[in-house]
């Protein structure tokens, strides 16, 4: 139980840390004009986000190999 706690717990914080992200991008593509300094912000904020998505999709997939682990199939 501990572990699907610390999968569920992970998620959530990554849920949050992309929604964060998120924010920042639209706020970046709100703005008109760019410094090299945001540019690169943004190129990190994209890295971020494709990070966080690899990681949920491999937690996804962990739970469901834990959830279907034990589940027994009748015909």
């Amino acid at each position: 139980m501990d572990d699907d706690d610390s999968i569920a717990g992970r998620a959530q914080k990554l849920r949050q840390d992309m929604e964060l992200l998120l924010q920042e991008e639209w706020r970046f593509r709100r703005s008109r004009t760019h410094s090299l300094a945001d540019n690169n912000e943004h190129d990190k904020r994209k890295a971020r986000l494709v990070a966080i998505r690899e990681e949920l999709r491999i937690l996804v997939e962990k739970a469901n190999r834990k959830a279907s682990h034990g589940s027994v199939w009748y015909s």
